[in-house]
């Protein structure tokens, strides 16, 4: 099942967190930036600012067997790191949590 598919998602005022399940055995993360974010520099910016949070947060957060994807938005472009991070912390708890439910049903 694709991720976008699995409907368990997390919308945050500097990205959309989306999750799937997967057939591996660790958890599988994605980034997606696009035109709208801005030209290709920027986009690229979001998406590095986005694998940074992700090897900080993931080790920790990150349950295995699952697909997290992280869509950005505009505002990515001109976030406060700290905040940023305490988002991203929030939307993979809250997506955890969707995730065990589903799991238990």
């Amino acid at each position: 099942m694709s991720v976008s598919a699995s409907g368990l998602s997390y919308r945050a005022d500097f990205f959309v967190a989306l999750a799937g399940f997967n057939k591996t055995e660790s958890y599988r993360v994605g980034f997606t930036a696009s035109k709208k974010v801005g030209n290709a520099v920027i986009r690229n910016r979001c998406k590095r600012r986005m694998r940074t949070m992700a090897r900080q947060l993931l080790p920790s957060l990150g349950l295995t067997g699952i697909d997290y994807v992280f869509i950005a938005k505009k505002s990515l472009v001109t976030a406060n790191w700290n905040d940023f991070v305490d988002q991203a912390e929030k939307a993979i708890r809250n997506l955890n949590k969707k995730i065990e439910k589903c799991k238990k049903s």
